[in-house]
């Protein structure tokens, strides 16, 4: 078996779009994967009951539709089996005084529905898309190339940057009046968990809003997993390969320059040119030889912000649920429940240790509703997801995450067409359970941490870092621990991919298939 050029670490999706693009290049890839599954945070299990295949984690893949990877079909992933349904409705949001907003991927029938609530706020809604098209293709270049390769001033540059540099709420809240209104913007800027109320996140309602209203709730069909499985074929068809059940102990150095890893059961995978790392970056000093790392790069990764952390639950039902709105049933892969005020509540208290289960910010997927096959008998799976901390204040999470579980799926019943006779079969996460189905999910974040000022951009995952390129030579990072961050954007993967190439001579704009 002939050595590698390029050793993957980890077989998220961002690792797995990566080593695509190696693959592809003509490069020589071996992929290593601590699970017997591969995915990361992309992944569909059974969860529940035999049959029931749930979403682990991720479920919409809206931000990836407008990576070039999507946008150009540049690897033909549909070849591999990979299709998606751009829903409609992109969502519900039914308010507990029986009011409701449906999101449809109409701009103007969505503003139809705000203009109900207040006809200034629907003109603003439909001002707030406009100004995101002439704004999206600067956010492109600073997403889709590392932080000071895409600095750039210009007018353009300088409006976003002043726009992004307020906090989400100040947005929200000065463009918008009516509670409803303003609690959907909230609900959708919170899509990335990241708190809105922190300078810096002022883009999230334009950003998520526009992506929502254009992709839908992004839904592949077969589940989350359907996308590392396809790149999977691809890698292989390429003539990579993807070992599974092999954990990364350590990464070697020789002379210098990364040269390898070992796995848990000692078998060493020499790289001849590059190892390329999706072990959180907090995690990085544990896998590497001693004094391999400045001191300031230690520093800042083990000084890592998690930021908010998330719980989830997982059911199976009898039947496929529709959410309860004004105008009847309606059925949606997606709800939205909570409100702004909610929200804000919920983030003082996660900051104290607690979970607060009044009026939490909960998003509701119900995949089946386009996607009939991942239940069987005409069933359901269903997923709920908030955020609670991961160390609590006087509980402990073997009791706790049942009691918080049932509070929520009271709270979903409430705004749905199901009961407690419709479940078939309840498990609840706890950011703990998160973490320890999958090491990037440190203390519980699934978003690769917090996307403060001084872990984004230039300075994720630390200053002088953000290229993907790492203090050792031939080590190079991705992942959410880069540039710009979580969700399934694929951004990190093929950000880092490009820049590996270049290294290697390559030239990236040429290696599509």
């Amino acid at each position: 078996m002939q050595e590698p050029d390029v050793v993957v670490v980890g077989a998220g999706h961002n690792s797995l779009i990566a080593a695509a693009y190696l693959a592809v290049a003509g490069l020589r890839v071996t992929v290593l994967e601590a699970r017997d599954i591969i995915g990361g945070n992309t992944v569909t299990e059974e969860l529940t009951l035999p049959g029931y295949q749930h979403d682990s984690c991720s479920s919409a893949h809206v931000l990836i539709q407008s990576n070039p990877l999507m946008r150009n079909n540049e690897l033909r992933l549909d070849r591999y089996g990979l299709r998606y349904v751009f829903t409609d409705p992109a969502l519900v949001m039914p308010f507990p005084d029986g009011a409701s907003i449906t999101m449809w991927r109409d701009r103007d029938r969505t503003a139809s529905e705000l203009e109900r609530f207040s006809p200034g706020d629907a003109k603003s809604y439909l001002n707030l898309l406009t100004e995101w098209d002439e704004l999206k293709a600067h956010h492109g270049l600073l997403s889709n190339s590392p932080p000071s390769a895409s600095t750039v001033d210009s007018d353009m540059g300088r409006r976003y940057a002043r726009l992004n540099a307020r906090s989400a709420k100040e947005v929200i809240f000065d463009r918008f009046e009516d509670p409803h209104v303003r609690s959907l913007l909230m609900w959708l800027a919170f899509a990335t968990i990241q708190d809105p109320e922190r300078p810096g996140t002022g883009i999230l309602p334009m950003s998520v809003t526009a992506g929502r209203q254009e992709f839908g709730w992004a839904t592949p069909i077969g589940g989350s997993g359907m996308l590392p499985q396809a790149l999977r074929r691809l890698i292989e068809d390429n003539g990579g390969s993807i070992v599974t059940g092999s954990p990364v102990t350590e990464i070697t150095v020789a002379q210098g320059r990364a040269s390898g890893v070992v796995t848990a059961d000692g078998t060493r995978y020499p790289a001849r040119r590059a190892v390329l790392s999706t072990i959180h970056a907090a995690l990085l000093p544990e896998v590497l030889p001693e004094g391999s790392l400045p001191a300031s790069f230690v520093s800042r990764v083990r000084s890592w912000k998690p930021g908010l952390t998330l719980f989830a639950v997982h059911l199976a039902l009898r039947s496929i649920p529709r959410f309860k709105t004004d105008g009847g049933l309606r059925g949606s892969v997606a709800g939205a429940i909570g409100s702004s005020d909610g929200l804000l509540a919920q983030i003082e208290a996660h900051r104290s240790g607690l979970t607060d289960e009044r009026d939490p910010w909960l998003l509701v997927v119900n995949p089946c509703e386009v996607d009939p096959g991942r239940a069987p008998n005409g069933g359901a799976t269903l997923k709920l997801l908030t955020i609670a901390p991961r160390n609590l204040d006087g509980a402990d999470w073997t009791t706790e995450k049942h009691r918080f579980a049932t509070k929520l799926v009271e709270l979903a019943a409430s705004r749905m067409d199901f009961e407690e006779d419709d479940i078939l079969a309840l498990t609840p996460e706890s950011p703990i359970d998160l973490e320890e189905r999958n090491p990037h999910n440190l203390w519980g974040s699934c978003h690769g941490g917090e996307l403060s000022a001084e872990q984004s951009g230039v300075n994720r995952p630390a200053p002088g870092y953000s290229a993907y390129r790492m203090p050792v030579d031939g080590l190079y990072q991705t992942g959410a621990t880069t540039h710009p961050g979580g969700s399934v954007s694929g951004r990190p993967g093929r950000n880092a991919a490009r820049i590996l190439l270049a290294d290697l001579g390559l030239d990236p704009d040429l290696v599509v298939v």
